[in-house]
């Protein structure tokens, strides 16, 4: 096959995809873009989200929250406590009520004081389904959607087949004042050049998703080396902040210089708390880093820490930060926020392009 004919397939296999897949490939995109802002657009419409005060990690009032939390609200199914990487937000903590609705109670990290109770749907929770699972069922939503990934590597290959030595198009303005099929052509090409890189990474990690949940899953975290003292009730009655805040310490012990981020209590009686959070691997989330607490006796059942996983787990932890943007931070996901909507608008234009050559077809109306 010589080079006009991959040229002349790798267009049409461009075009036709494209045009295709640009109604849905939009959606899924205009969405994955806002879900990656989407905490901090909640944290704008929910006042409980937000802290009064800063405080460093290591004097967040833990033990405080979950007084507060257990004194109000005695009957709450509480599931964890969990601290988010900007200092502006309150704790959240995660609860069932006695009519099984799901609830987010948040307090002050720097005294506990509890802020209020807001629903467990949120616009966080709303990007993050119709992105991901199009609000279908997981085992039928995410394969959809990360089947996606597919046609867009081979849209992103055939691409730059197509655009010859596109390293010289890299800083061409739009032809603005020719027609739309010209300024949309220059528009999408010079889009598709800036955001290659960032296709490429969301390719990737989508590609992933998709092996994972068609059976690629990865393999489960270290389990605690020593065993669970016998008890009747998940958490031990009694229980208190002062309890929880040893807890903290012993973890803090186990793992100098551990950040938390999540405390996940016990669900059944031989299950134990669960201290994880950020320690100095990178690109791994918060539970990468953990300790194993008993809560008979406060003591470490065991721990492990992201430099120790296997490369299976560490391929899947970086999967979300690569793809969400945050592991730098509002920075990182501000960056990743415009790279999204360029994306959208690639997708946009694209559908543009094409339905322009259309009409300039003989026997079709003029094109605009």
């Amino acid at each position: 096959m010589n080079r006009q004919s991959i040229d002349r397939i790798s267009h049409a296999t461009h075009s036709w995809l494209g045009l295709k897949l640009s109604l849905f490939m939009s959606f899924v995109l205009l969405t994955g873009t806002f879900a990656v802002i989407s905490l901090e657009i909640d944290w704008l419409l929910t006042p409980e989200m937000r802290s009064t005060e800063f405080v460093e990690p290591e004097s967040v009032a833990w033990g405080a929250s979950y007084d507060a939390m257990r004194k109000e609200y005695k009957d709450y199914e509480l599931t964890g406590i969990f601290r988010f990487s900007d200092p502006w937000y309150s704790l959240q903590s995660l609860a069932t009520t006695p009519w099984q609705e799901n609830v987010r109670l948040w307090t002050n990290p720097k005294d506990g004081t509890l802020l209020g109770v807001t629903s467990f749907y949120s616009i966080q929770r709303f990007f993050r389904s119709i992105h991901r699972n199009l609000m279908m069922p997981v085992r039928i939503g995410v394969p959809i959607v990360t089947f996606l990934a597919f046609p867009l590597l081979i849209s992103l290959v055939a691409g730059f087949i197509v655009y010859k030595k596109f390293w010289l198009g890299l800083f061409k303005l739009p032809r603005f004042k020719r027609k739309t099929r010209v300024w949309s052509g220059d528009l999408h090409r010079l889009t598709g050049l800036w955001t290659s890189w960032f296709v490429a990474l969301i390719t990737i990690t989508s590609v992933w998703y998709f092996i994972e949940e068609v059976g690629g899953n990865s393999p489960p975290f270290p389990q605690p080396a020593a065993q669970i003292i016998d008890r009747d009730l998940a958490i031990p009655e009694g229980f208190s902040g002062a309890d929880l805040e040893t807890a903290v310490e012993n973890a803090l012990k186990e793992l100098p210089g551990l950040q938390i981020r999540r405390i996940i209590f016990p669900s059944s009686p031989g299950a134990p708390i669960l201290i994880g959070g950020d320690l100095s691997a990178s690109l791994v989330r918060p539970r990468a880093n953990s300790v194993y607490i008993d809560p008979s006796n406060l003591n470490v059942l065991g721990s492990y820490v992201g430099e120790d996983l296997r490369l299976h787990n560490r391929i899947s932890e970086a999967a979300d930060p690569l793809h969400f943007g945050y592991f730098g931070g509002i920075f990182s996901k501000t960056i990743w926020f415009l790279a999204g909507l360029l994306m959208t608008s690639m997708a946009i234009t694209g559908v543009v392009i094409y339905s322009n050559r259309l009409l300039a077809r003989p026997g079709t109306a003029q094109r605009a």
